[in-house]
């Protein structure tokens, strides 16, 4: 296959882009005739309502987030063919799709792809997505629907009534190809994971729907031709079902034809799953002949023993035959990730199967407790007269460079507790440790550490701090944990996996958790609901920090400079490469860092820099973490980016970000035009760049590898005077 890859773009309004996904599909073939060469097809945010199917290997379908981009269908099979053809006139099932994949290596993410036909006891089935090809990658999508939403072909060798094939591979070669959903959302009712295909799910949520029925429905109906050795394969998923959804009344499967074959390894099953696990759709053939089985399995509905007796449940022996990279390495030995699966985190999901509850959280009350005791009110006026009074205000004026608190932080000796060690996929290290960061504080991070990390040309390892943003589960989205649908949901809307994916260029990655988030949220945020789980107690931090001179901003900033500490003590990390990168909450803290400590060499701000009269005073909703008093009298966001000069500096932009604004870009200009004077005055204008992508606040990875190359290509050895 060539290498080369050649990119299209899909836009409404953009100039010089297609305004149909079929229109770019149609464009490949006139403008790269060669099947082999391998094209991307970026779609930007919006509603596509279209009939897409692609035919030609080597096809990328990408979204900025599957939340933005929505591939829409509405055929039901009950619904009239426009030629007469088909079962009493029928569109019948296998026409209905919304999205066809009737070619080899094609890859679908960021990407929603809907059929909105309706119930299917009204329309018949209702396929969004027939996927009938070989290594095909499906990341990050939503794939949403009622009755027979997914097909994986290949269909089974027969028909049971004449016609029911009708379809665009009625009379093709039975071929079984092997399938990889990776972080999906999958939803329906009646049979909506369906076919024959070899097809791995990893890290997916499985979600049934409702029909007010005592039987509610059947999550899959696998039709696995005999002879096969896998059929469907579910690692570390969660079985989930709408709040509406009676308990005991969906079956996790029935076979479609008699070798059907599912398999549920590290999985966790709500209270909506049957306790019997499946049924044999009146097949007593499938008693010997089909294999449902599972092992660790996790929740309300776990235990295999109720399940029916022709169903099994595996030993640890039996379940490495499941691994990813057995199940899809086939003849050519194609592995889609690298390495062993993704660790699943499903163990330890909450009763809702979507958030995770945390035993233990690293808070800072104490400290501040202890603190108040040890430092309350050091710097009161303690003079008795006017001259004195001068002389004081003078003294403070002059401490006003330490706005943050910075000053009064307590230095400890570095020292780091690992929690908890495990390698996924790609080979990729990732550790969960502790750092202590100041007397009585103890900050989780977690590090990801690449099998073949890009060094410098002394050998050692290129690495970026990657602190977090908001509504993600603290670093837990950055870091690209698996299987907690919550964080999934984060990681598919924003793109915040970025400390992963920077893993998987080659960076030693260092993910913290910041201040009131993730495994540190102050006991008044604790909880397992998701609004709990993903978001903050940043206000809790302030309140308590605040009276005693500090910030939550500058607490954040001392931690990530601790953390610094920490990589400069390892001895193996290439500190004048070293680089911050971070979107939304992330930026502010990349921000804030690189501004303060010049040991980062390059740094990355991403929905992060703008007018604080537009986006932060006007709006107030913001994090209290962005809010420090008598910050805004001395600073506005530009002369902050301008302490960074000259060290390469990209900011990211979304057209639609609302914390842009009311007047969007033009006040993201404003700051920028103060950067960029400071960038000319110091003679290094090239070592600034602003990027803007389209949609909304999220961050932006169709140029990542190019972003990323530009800021090496632009850093210098950094002063560490």
């Amino acid at each position: 296959m060539n290498e080369s890859i050649n990119e299209l773009r899909v836009s409404r309004a953009a100039s010089g882009a297609y305004p149909t996904i079929s229109d770019a599909l149609a464009a490949t073939d006139q403008l790269y005739p060669d099947a082999e060469q391998a094209v991307t097809i970026h779609i930007d945010p919006g509603e596509y309502r279209e009939r897409v199917e692609i035919h030609r290997p080597h096809v990328t379908l990408a979204g900025e987030t599957a939340d933005s981009v929505r591939i829409v269908g509405s055929l039901g099979a009950k619904m009239p063919s426009e030629d007469g053809s088909g079962v009493d006139g029928t569109l019948g099932t296998f026409r209905t799709y919304t999205v066809l994949v009737d070619a080899d290596d094609v890859r679908l993410e960021n990407l929603t792809i809907v059929n909105d036909a309706g119930d299917g006891r009204e329309v018949g089935q209702a396929i969004a997505l027939y996927a009938d090809g070989d290594r095909l990658v499906v990341d990050a999508c939503c794939i949403t629907g009622r009755q027979d939403t997914l097909f994986l072909g290949p269909l089974p060798p027969r028909e049971v009534k004449p016609g029911g094939f009708i379809g665009p591979k009625q009379f093709a070669p039975r071929r079984v190809g092997r399938q990889y959903f990776r972080r999906c959302r999958i939803e329906g009712d009646v049979d909506f994971i369906f076919g024959g295909a070899c097809a791995y799910f990893e890290g997916c949520e499985i979600r049934s729907l409702n029909r007010n029925m005592d039987v509610n429905g059947y999550v899959t109906a696998a039709s696995t031709p005999e002879g096969e050795p896998y059929g469907f394969v579910f690692h570390g998923c969660s079985f989930t079902a709408a709040q509406d959804v009676a308990p005991d009344s969906v079956y996790l499967g029935r076979p479609w034809r008699e070798w059907a074959q599912t398999v549920l390894i590290d999985c966790w099953l709500g209270q909506h799953i049957k306790r019997e696990g499946w049924w044999d759709w009146a097949k007593p053939a499938a008693h010997e002949r089909a294999h449902y089985a599972g092992a660790s399995l996790h929740g309300p509905a776990s235990d295999a023993e109720n399940w029916v007796p022709w169903a099994h449940e595996l030993d640890a022996t039996a379940t490495t035959r499941y691994a990813r990279e057995q199940v899809l390495s086939g003849a050519d030995g194609w592995d889609p990730e690298g390495g062993p699966g993704d660790a699943a985190e499903t163990d330890s999901l909450s009763d809702n199967g979507r958030t995770v509850h945390i035993d233990t959280y690293y808070e800072d009350e104490l400290a501040f407790r202890e603190r108040l005791k040890r430092e309350g009110r050091s710097a009161a006026f303690k003079g008795t007269t006017p001259e004195d009074f001068e002389a004081w205000q003078i003294a403070t004026r002059v401490r006003l460079f330490d706005l943050l608190g910075l000053s009064i932080m307590d230095r400890v000796s570095i020292e780091a507790r690992e929690l908890d060690r495990v390698q996924i996929a790609g080979g990729i290290v990732r550790t969960h440790a502790m750092l202590q960061v100041e007397r009585d504080v103890w900050m989780p991070f977690y590090l990801l550490e690449p099998q073949s990390p890009k060094l410098d040309a002394r050998g050692r390892k290129c690495c970026y701090v990657c602190p977090h943003g908001h509504q993600g589960a603290g670093a837990a989205s950055v870091a690209g944990v698996t299987g907690v649908p919550a964080v999934d949901d984060a990681v598919r809307k924003f793109n915040y996996d970025y400390g992963l994916r920077l893993a998987r260029m080659g960076y030693v990655t260092v993910c913290p958790d910041a201040r009131g988030w993730g495994y540190r949220r102050d006991w008044k945020g604790q909880g397992d609901d998701e609004n709990s789980f993903l978001r903050g107690t940043c206000l809790n931090q302030a309140r308590m920090a605040e009276p005693l001179g500090l910030t939550v901003a500058g607490l954040n900033a001392w931690d990530n400079m601790r953390l610094i500490d920490y990589l400069e003590a390892r001895g193996d990390i290439a500190m004048d490469d070293l680089g911050c990168f971070g979107f939304s909450g992330g930026g502010y803290m990349t921000l804030y860092l690189a501004a303060l400590d010049p040991r980062v060499c390059k740094a990355f701000v991403s929905g992060y820099l703008y007018g604080v009269d537009d986006s932060l005073l006007h709006l107030n909703g913001n994090c209290s973490c962005n809010y420090t008093p008598g910050l805004w009298r001395l600073l506005d966001m530009g002369d902050i980016a301008s302490l960074i000069a000259p060290r390469p500096l990209l900011v990211q932009s979304c057209e639609e970000d609302h914390l842009n604004g009311s007047r969007g870009l033009k006040n993201v200009d404003e700051q920028l035009k103060i950067v960029r004077d400071a960038y000319k005055l110091l003679g290094r204008r090239d070592a600034l760049r602003h990027e803007v992508c389209p949609g909304g606040h999220h961050l932006g990875v169709t140029h990542l590898v190019e972003d990323i190359e530009w800021l090496d290509s632009h850093v210098a050895k950094c002063d560490r005077a």
